[in-house]
This record gives structure tokens, C-alpha cells and sequence, in this order.
């Protein structure tokens, strides 16, 4: 007999089918069986025995379909057969892809992602389920012709490909159910028991089959369904138990087939208790929409800002609930239709609201450590150790090396571009930890020593995985050298490790999951070598299948205690014994949830297939009346309160609608509960110590309320962070601090003066807490520099040698270029072999920048009577003069640096004239507004450095008589300007020198022939205008004294404590944030605190010299 019980939910369905299970136990009749879907198979277990005591266990029993299966194949036989996890299903669908793929039309080019091939697998479980043969979609393909035929031909070899390779070993799991039906028919399982089939919706034709025996066999089935089969339903209604509908027609139709009596029934006894407002909710919801009359407090809307508001809303709610109303924890449930988009969220929002959460969705399994490092350990040898990989390997924790260490080795694998040979090859690691051209001591030997050992640690494992892998041949191989690589590492140990020590943290979710991760991979090993062990496959090959097969696991764990939330997608939460729910992302689109068809075949094909014979998964209109009764199941679950919010804006900022849904319940329940968190204070948030404390922070008011409890034991440390971080200026340092970074004595060089007055905060970070950015060893700016210089200097000083360059001819000039540039070479960068395309193609273009800077400063200094007197002349501690030191407000500022060149001319007067010149490989020029603001003054610093040691270094009194930048650049000519003369001209422009020089026509004259008329090729004097780039001496004595008064100003504030972000800026496009390493530690916020901008005003020369003249001796 068969009864079908239907009703609303809430009549009593379920009640009534416990009931009677207990009432057949206490009448003494065993084997009744309660089959129900696997994911509620626990849930029905807890209320089967609250319902019937520990002695129900006896007289009846919870199975779902695949347990069912079991308990079949254990008596009848068939139990010890293996079957196919998703991961073997998947690895067997590429076998049969890989098979057939000659003969495929549509496919014959497929992919090899997970996606594609989970699309075939999900179009063979669909096959199977509605009971299709690859016999019938291929007459099917025959009758379809055209490009869908040949669609379903391909999928029907790949079926039968797949079905006889199966069968050939592990068994699919979808055939279960086929097996099941066959076993029942020739074995009694359900002879003369009770079968109560609850919590299902529908049914697929494979459970049709199998539902069908049970009929034939059992005293009474009786089946539940959310149908009230006694009432018309028109419209949505309709639409909402569609599903419950047609299953109950092809069951009563199955049971007049096998001429056994069926009948509907209708729960009598008590209905769930509801509270009124949600038990017109539910009747009226999808049928007339009538408005409730009374007050409707049961149930609350919130519009919150965004997904992440509305998990801290719902911790909020929890708590209230919890503290005020005397609910449990395991009374309320939280859900949404698609909760994978809030499972990160809603864990993170908990823990800080301290909330005991289980999470009811299956966690990815890539996501987890353990894999990632598996999979970057394959992808770094394949790749030859690239970055990526290797540090994504490292960084998983579970190797050996600690965070330091792989700080230390990371550092010098992006300095140095590390890869391929250069982790493999024998020989030591020699290249400087800090770059090109840097000096080797004791310290930075040690620490090259410190990175060959980590180095060592690190590819010992690898290079054994590499051999092991490299000479296995199959895929069996393959995964062996895997484990034993996983061995030698010592995995297992370290999993174990990290379980203890999730479990002693409190952590038992996270622990339960770590605990399953092991015998996961196992078991991914163990299908490898079952299924395709004598297969050949080459490392690459195995890497991208175990990617695959992995990606096919998820890992779920049950709750670690009873009195939790439970979370979960709204499909998973369905048979819980909710009293009060929170439903988040009741957005448009996100409910209901619009959704696509599984598998390959799209909704046409389905429905050409259909009018062929062949009826498949549901199409696009039964699927939107599946979300429909998924959303009547969310507003029917809860018993006393409902919560329903959305987000008012997407991640990235999109403005987001609600569902209908939410505008329904508005109109239906006016006395409901409607909150805008734009509109609100926020205050939900103050049921939680930590987002209590931050809410109260953030505001300048609020902050004063929370100041005054500071004195409260137990919250006095928190309340000091947070008014402290909400309060967070960068402040200043204490006298105490600045000793402490700097000293009382700090060491100023031209570049750091720069640095602090291009921005305070900056040159904290640089020079105080000794902040570096990575970045790589190349032929950039400070690298070609010192390239430039180098050639420069050896070729100044073999020409001084021969007499000057007079005597040279270009060819010699070229000669001595290049002998100077492969010592370099070979002293500074080694060798030219272990270099990337992009440094050898910057050093050659380099290399014939300094041919062109060398033939113009010959051209040049054969012009003049000025003559170079020294190169890298250092002023400071240890160089060739002693540093500039001047103290202020306590602090002495030791003034150091390097001249790149000084050249010098001795007047009738007897006086020694003397000129730096700086090499500059970028566009570096005088910039008076720059130097007014202590910007750029290098040029300056040198040129009074000298003024002061002259005497000493040359014999002579010393005049300045001029500092200028030297473009040490190449120069880029379109095609049609690369004639002699034009070229000349071109290059002259790009290399004019600029800079400040004494206004004296005899200094001039010897600086260039033609100088004193205005008439020059290299220097910054031009015909008509030359005072634009002329001081007289006085001149220099106010430049002298402003400089002074900047390096004075510089150790005031250093003395104060400045560390402010104030940085410099003249207009959009030009600020020191611009090009800053520092930015993403800084988080400049311009108006916060003292963040501010310091726009510089433009300062022109007239202006320069005037506000010069006018300032104090310091």
C-alpha cells in the first residue's frame, strides 16, 4: 500500500510519520525503515530518537538512497565492490576524453580544465538518473542532425567510453542506485516492513526504479510531500508545489501499474506551533499576498551597506536573541540561497562577535595548505623554480623553514631574479645580498653563507622530488615519488602537529578538517595508481591531473558541540528545527537564485530532446519553480522569528536591488521591522566587547563616552587601543626615540636631505626603522650611474695620462670606452651569461650611451682651460675630507658625500676656480623652485664642501665658480635627424649642462671659448640671456647660506620628532607620493591627522636670488 502524505509545511507531516514509526515500535514491529536525503539523514536521526528513546534504534532505522544501497548490497552481496570517489571520476572521464578525442567532432579539440570535464561528468550523472542509454542518444543524435547531432553523438561515444571503462574496474557511484533497483528485484530487502520516505521533494527516474521495488515489497510505504493536494493552487502557488505535484501524479501512477492501492492523506494531530505573523507569512506568501492586520514585531528587514554589515547584523541579532529573549544558540540557524559567498565573512564577523558558529557547507579543498603545497612543489620544478611557485610552496608553513628564513631567501631570489640553474646548479650563491656594486665585508659574507645553507634546505627536498618523478615513467610512478617526497618532508608529522595544535587553540572545526587531510591525499594517490598506474605520463602530465583529481574534493566536518548556530545554504538547513532564522542575500538574483543547467546540454538541446522522446534534468521554468520552494521552504522554516537583510552594495561598489521577496514582505506585514544601516547609528554593533569598542572609537563624540570607562577593570587595556587607533595621528617621536633611530649626532648626506624634505614620514621609514622595498638587482637608474661614472672617471684619468684629449682620436676614445666598461664588467657584474635579455639589452644600450657621453665631455674639456683635479672626491667620515658639521636645537648633523668630478682653472689672481660636475643618467636639471625648497641641492653641499677643504686637498684658496649636472644620457633621434650635422646639434641640446656658474667673463672664457659672449656648446650660457644660469660671488655667498639654513632646518625638526606625511607636491602630477617605494606601508590620507600636502610653490630666478639676498646669516 502506499500513502502519500501531503500538507503544507508546518501540518504535521513529519510529526505524524515519527509517530507512527514509534507506535509500530511499541507494538513490537521491527525493520521500519525512515529514508530520507543524505544531507538531513543526521538531523532525522537526533529527532527519530528524541521522538522514541535510545530503544528506537531497535525497531527502526535512517538511511538515505546510498546507505539503503548498502544495507542491500551487505545481505544480498555486492558490498566489497569499489566504487569511484569524485576524484576517480573525474581522472576516468579524462581517460575516455583522451580515448575517443580522434573521433569527436564537436569536441574533438577539449579542454583539460576541471570545468569542462565536471561538465561531461555532470551530463553523464544526468543520463543515468533519467534512465538515458548511450543507445538512445545515439538514435537521438541520428533524429537531430545538423550541429546538435553531432553534440549528442560525441556525448554519446564519451558516455559509453566512459560507462565500459568503468565497468572494466571501480564502478561509478551514479550506478548505484541502477544496481540497487536490479538487487531488490531479485531480493526481498523490504519484504513485509514499513518504509516512510520523508524530506524529499521529487524524484529522478533512478529512484523511481528503486522506489518502485519497495512498493512491491514493503506492508506500507508511505511518502511525505509539501503539497496541500486537497486545496486548488493557482499562480505562484502553483508554480511553488509543482514539483510536489508531479511527483505524487508518477507515484500514484506506479502504484495503479503494479495495481497496488494508494491513496492521499492528510496529517491529522497537531500542526507546529507558529507564530502568527510567520504562519500567515507562509499561507499567504505565494497565494493572494493578504496584508496582516496585527503587529508583525516576529519579523525584522535590514538594508544593511554592504554583505559584511550584514554579518556583523546577524552576530548582533544572536547575541540579543541569546541575552535577552533566552534562546540557545542551537534555536537559531542562519542561511542563504547561496552561502558560499558568505561562508568567510560570516566565520570572521562570528569569531570577533563571539559567536559559536557551524558552518554547514564543505570547505575547497585546493584552498587548504597542504595541497598548495603539494601542487607548488610539481609546479617549481616544472617551472625551473620561478617565484611564484617556489615561495607559494614555502610560504604553506609546512616545511621547514622558518617565516625568517624565507623572508631572508625571498629577499635575495627577487634582488637577483633567481631561477632555473641558479637554484640547481653545484656551485655557491656569490652575488652581493644588496645588489651591484655593493662592497663585500665580514657581515655580508656571513650572510651570503646564512642564504647558500637556507638554499640548501630548500631544494634538497625538491631536487629529490625533481629525480624521482623525472625518471618515473607512469603515472603509478608518479604519484610514488610524490609520497615519497611528502615522506621526506615529513607531511604527515606536521599535519598531526597542526591538529594538536588547532585543537588545544579552541579551534575544533578547523582541527576536524586538518584531521581528514591526510588520508584525502592518500587516497588521491591511491586512485592514480589504481586507475592509470601502467599509464605513461611525464611529470607535467601527472601535475595538471592531480590538480584536476584534487580539485574534486571538499572536506565537512559535524558539529563539535550541540549548541551552535548552524549556517548554511538554505537547501542544507530545510528539515532543522528552527525557531528563529536569519536569512542573509535576499538581494535580486541572489534570491530567488538565478540559475544555470549542470552539465553540457543547454536548455534547447533539453527541450529538442524532450520532443524526441528523451526527457532529461529540469528546464529553465522548473528550475525557477525549484527557487520558489526553496524560497517558501526559507519563510516557512523559522517557528517564533525571522531576519531578513541584503546588501545595499556589491564588493566593488555597484548599487544592488532587493528581491521581490523583500517588497513583498513590506507590503503583506506593514507592522514589520524595517532598518537602513545608512540611516541607522550603527549601534547594533555594541553587542560585542571588540566591535563595541571600535564603534564607540570611531566616532569623535562617542570616543568621550568610552573615555570615561577607561578606569573600568577588565576593558581598560581595550579601551586604550581603540580610542588610541581611532585617535592614530603619526605623532612625533620622543627625544627619547629620535636617539634611540637617529642618534644625537645623524649622519646627512645629499640623498637623505632630499628624502626628508620630499617628505617627513618617508625618510622615517627609510632612515629610522631601516624600511627597504624589494626590488630587483638591474641596469637601472643607481646601476647605470655608476657605470657611467666609472667609464668616465678611467677614461678622464688614461687621457689625462697621454697628455689630455687633444692627442686622442675618436677611435682611441672608443678603445678606452670599452677596455673601461669590461672592467667593469668583469669586476662589478661578473659575466653578461646568467643575465636576462632585458639587462643585457639595457647594459648594450648603456654602453653606447657612455661612447656618446665620453666623446662629448672630450669634445668638451678640450674646449676649456678648467681641468679635472678629482674623481669621487668623499667628504665624512673616512673620506678625503672631513664631513660639514653644524648643530642645532641639540642635534649635529655630520654632512657627507661623493663629487663626481671637480674640475678646476687657476686665475690671474692666484686663486684656485673650481666647479663640480654631478653625473646625471636620468633628466636631472636646476630647478630653482627645488632648490629653494631643499630640494636637490647635491650640487651645493659639494660645491661648499670643497670651498672649505680646498685649501688643504689643492694648495690654493679655493673660488666656487659653478656646479652643474652632466646628462650621462643617450639620445633617442627619429630616423630623418640621424644625419652628421643634424645629429651633432641634436646631441649637444640633450647633453647641455645645467646648473649655476660664476658671472665672470674670464671664469667663463676658460670654462668655454666663447662663454664670456654667450656663445656655447656645452654650458648653460646662451647668447641674449645670460644671467638665466650666472650668480656673482655674492651670489654664491647667499646660495652658501641658504643651504646652510636648510641642513639647520632639517636637524630642528629631526630634533622634534617630525615624522609627519607631509609630502611635496606642485600640481596632479607631480607629488613625492608619486613614485614613493613607501606608499603602501604609508596610507597617506590627506586631512587625517597632519597628513598633509606641501604645494610648492613656483619660484622663479629673479625671485630665487631676491628672497636669497634678503635672508639672515643663521
Amino acid at each position: 500500500m502506499l500513502r502519500i502524505l501531503t500538507g503544507r509545511a508546518g501540518d504535521g507531516k513529519t510529526e505524524t510519520v515519527l509517530r507512527e514509526i514509534c507506535a509500530l515500535a511499541d507494538a513490537g514491529k521491527e525493520g521500519s525503515i525512515l529514508l530520507v536525503p543524505e544531507q538531513y539523514s543526521h538531523e532525522y536521526e537526533r529527532r527519530l530518537v528524541r521522538a522514541g528513546g535510545n530503544r528506537i534504534s531497535l525497531f527502526a532505522e535512517v538511511l538515505s538512497f546510498t546507505r539503503l544501497s548498502n544495507r542491500v548490497f551487505a545481505a544480498a552481496g555486492g558490498l566489497a565492490e569499489p566504487y569511484l570517489d569524485d576524484g576517480g571520476r573525474l581522472l576516468v572521464m579524462s581517460g575516455a576524453l583522451e580515448a575517443v578525442s580522434s573521433r569527436l567532432k564537436v569536441y574533438s579539440r577539449p579542454s583539460r580544465k576541471a570545468e569542462f570535464l565536471n561538465g561531461l561528468i555532470a551530463t553523464a550523472d544526468e543520463l543515468k538518473a533519467y534512465g538515458v542509454s548511450p543507445e538512445a542518444l545515439e538514435r537521438a543524435a541520428e533524429a537531430a542532425g545538423g550541429n546538435l547531432g553531432d553534440k549528442l553523438r560525441d556525448l554519446s561515444l564519451l558516455y559509453a567510453t566512459y560507462g565500459a571503462m568503468t565497468a572494466r574496474g571501480a564502478a561509478d557511484p551514479r550506478d548505484r542506485l541502477t544496481k540497487l533497483a536490479d538487487c531488490l528485484e531479485e531480493y526481498g530487502f523490504a519484504e513485509g516492513r514499513h518504509i516512510f520516505i520523508d524530506g524529499f521533494t521529487d524524484f529522478t527516474p533512478q529512484e523511481e526504479r528503486v522506489l518502485s521495488r519497495l512498493l512491491e515489497q514493503a506492508e506500507e510505504v508511505t511518502l511525505t510531500l509539501v503539497w496541500d493536494g486537497l486545496k486548488n493552487t493557482t499562480g505562484e502557488e502553483e508554480a511553488v508545489f509543482a514539483q510536489s505535484r508531479r511527483a505524487a501524479a508518477r507515484l500514484m501512477a506506479m502504484a495503479a501499474r503494479r495495481g497496488i492501492e494508494a491513496r492521499f492523506v492528510h496529517p491529522q494531530g497537531e500542526k507546529r506551533e507558529r507564530d502568527a505573523a510567520l504562519r500567515h507569512l507562509e499561507r499567504h506568501f505565494f497565494s493572494d499576498g493578504a496584508v496582516f492586520p496585527e503587529d508583525a514585531g516576529s519579523v525584522s528587514i535590514f538594508e544593511a551597506n554592504t554583505a559584511f554589515s550584514e554579518a556583523e547584523y546577524a552576530a548582533a541579532k544572536i547575541l540579543e536573541l541569546t541575552r535577552k529573549s533566552g534562546y540557545r544558540y542551537r534555536d537559531i540557524a542562519v542561511c542563504a540561497r547561496s552561502f558560499g559567498d558568505y561562508t568567510g565573512i560570516v566565520e570572521n564577523v562570528f569569531e570577533q562577535y563571539g559567536v559559536p558558529v557551524y558552518l554547514s557547507e564543505k570547505s575547497d579543498i585546493l584552498q587548504k595548505p597542504v595541497f598548495t603545497l603539494i601542487l607548488s612543489a610539481l609546479e617549481t620544478i616544472r617551472s625551473g623554480y620561478r617565484h611564484e611557485e617556489l615561495f607559494r610552496y614555502l610560504k604553506t608553513g609546512l616545511t621547514d623553514l622558518t617565516p625568517e628564513e624565507c623572508d631572508t631567501l625571498e629577499n635575495y631570489v627577487l634582488k637577483w631574479d633567481l631561477k632555473g640553474g641558479q637554484w640547481t646548479g653545484a656551485s655557491d650563491w656569490t652575488l652581493h645580498p644588496d645588489g651591484y656594486g655593493k662592497p663585500f665585508g665580514d657581515k655580508e659574507l656571513e650572510r651570503l653563507q646564512e642564504l647558500n645553507r637556507i638554499r640548501e634546505k630548500v631544494r634538497g627536498p625538491l631536487r629529490d622530488l625533481a629525480q624521482r618523478s623525472g625518471d618515473a615513467r607512469t603515472a603509478g610512478g608518479q604519484a610514488e615519488a610524490l609520497y615519497g617526497f611528502l615522506e621526506g618532508i615529513g607531511l604527515a608529522e606536521r599535519l598531526k602537529e597542526k591538529t594538536e595544535a588547532f585543537y588545544a587553540g579552541g579551534q575544533k572545526q578547523l582541527a576536524e578538517e586538518y584531521g581528514q587531510l591526510w588520508d584525502i591525499l592518500c587516497g588521491a594517490l591511491d586512485q592514480c595508481v589504481s586507475l592509470l598506474g601502467d599509464s605513461p605520463m611525464e611529470p607535467e602530465e601527472f601535475s595538471r591531473l592531480l590538480r584536476l583529481l584534487l580539485s574534486q574534493y571538499q572536506v565537512g566536518t559535524i558539529p563539535v558541540s550541540l549548541d551552535r548556530v548552524a549556517a548554511g545554504d538554505i537547501t542544507r538547513m530545510a528539515r532543522r528545527d528552527v525557531k528563529c532564522l536569519i536569512l542573509l542575500g535576499a538581494g535580486d538574483g541572489m534570491l530567488p537564485l538565478t540559475t544555470e543547467a549542470a552539465g553540457v546540454l543547454t536548455d534547447e538541446d533539453r527541450k529538442t530532446l524532450s520532443r524526441l522522446g528523451l526527457t532529461l534534468a529540469p528546464t529553465a521554468g522548473e528550475r525557477l519553480q525549484r527557487e520558489l520552494f526553496i524560497l517558501y521552504t526559507a519563510l516557512s522554516l523559522p517557528s517564533e522569528r525571522l531576519y531578513i537583510s541584503y546588501p545595499a552594495e556589491s564588493a566593488g561598489g555597484e548599487i544592488l536591488r532587493p528581491s521581490f521577496a523583500v517588497g513583498r514582505l513590506r507590503v503583506m506585514l506593514p507592522g514589520a521591522g524595517f532598518l537602513r544601516e545608512r540611516e541607522g547609528d550603527g549601534s547594533f554593533r555594541t553587542g560585542a566587547a571588540a566591535p563595541c569598542l571600535n564603534y564607540f572609537a570611531a566616532d569623535p563624540e562617542r570616543r568621550g563616552a568610552l573615555e570615561s570607562l577607561g578606569d573600568l577593570p577588565g576593558i581598560r587595556d581595550g579601551i586604550a587601543a581603540v580610542c588610541g587607533a581611532a585617535a592614530f595621528t603619526r605623532g612625533r617621536l620622543s627625544p627619547f626615540a629620535v636617539s634611540a633611530l637617529y642618534g644625537r649626532r645623524v649622519r646627512m648626506s645629499a640623498s637623505r636631505a632630499d628624502r626628508f624634505q620630499s617628505c617627513r614620514f618617508a625618510y622615517f621609514l627609510q632612515y629610522g626603522l631601516k624600511a627597504e622595498a624589494r626590488s630587483p638587482a638591474g641596469f637601472e637608474a643607481p646601476e647605470a650611474g655608476s657605470f657611467v661614472h666609472y667609464v668616465l672617471q678611467q677614461v678622464i684619468e688614461e687621457a689625462q695620462r697621454s697628455g689630455g684629449f687633444g692627442g686622442l682620436s675618436p677611435e682611441r676614445l672608443r678603445e678606452l670606452s670599452a677596455r673601461a666598461a669590461d672592467r667593469y664588467t668583469r669586476e662589478v657584474l661578473g659575466s653578461l651569461e646568467d643575465k636576462d635579455a632585458r639587462f643585457r639589452y639595457l647594459y648594450s644600450r648603456m654602453h653606447q650611451t657612455v661612447d656618446t657621453v665620453v666623446e662629448n665631455v672630450a669634445e668638451e674639456l678640450r674646449e676649456s682651460e678648467f681641468t679635472p683635479l678629482g674623481f669621487e672626491i668623499s667628504f665624512g667620515e673616512g673620506g678625503t675630507l672631513p664631513p660639514i658639521e653644524l648643530t642645532q636645537d641639540g642635534i649635529t648633523l655630520s654632512i657627507s658625500g661623493a663629487v663626481d668630478r671637480a674640475d678646476g682653472w687657476e686665475g690671474e689672481d692666484g686663486k684656485l676656480y673650481l666647479r663640480v660636475v654631478d653625473y646625471k643618467t636620468g633628466r636631472k636639471a636646476l630647478d630653482y623652485t627645488e632648490v629653494f625648497n631643499g630640494l636637490g641641492v647635491q650640487l651645493f653641499l659639494y660645491l661648499f664642501a670643497l670651498e672649505r677643504g680646498g685649501k688643504e686637498l689643492f694648495g690654493k684658496e679655493v673660488v666656487p665658480a659653478g656646479a652643474f649636472y652632466l646628462p650621462a644620457r643617450d639620445v633617442i633621434l627619429r630616423e630623418e635627424e640621424r644625419d652628421g650635422e643634424e645629429l651633432s646639434k641634436k646631441r649637444d641640446k640633450a647633453l647641455t649642462r645645467s646648473g649655476i656658474l660664476l658671472n665672470d667673463p674670464n671664469v667663463l672664457e676658460a670654462m668655454e671659448r666663447g662663454a664670456a659672449s654667450g656663445t656655447t656648446r656645452f654650458l648653460p650660457v646662451r647668447k641674449g640671456a645670460p644671467e638665466g644660469s650666472l650668480a656673482g660671488r655674492e651670489g654664491f655667498v647667499f646660495l652658501r647660506r641658504h643651504v646652510e639654513k636648510l641642513m639647520r632646518d632639517i636637524a630642528k625638526e629631526l630634533g622634534r620628532g617630525a615624522i609627519q606625511a607631509d609630502p611635496y607636491t606642485r600640481g596632479p602630477r607631480r607629488c613625492a607620493c608619486d613614485f614613493c617605494e613607501y606608499k603602501e606601508a604609508c596610507w597617506f590620507d590627506e586631512g587625517a591627522g597632519e597628513d598633509r600636502k606641501r604645494y610648492l610653490r613656483k619660484i622663479s630666478q629673479e625671485e630665487f636670488w631676491t628672497i636669497l639676498g634678503k635672508e639672515e646669516e643663521p
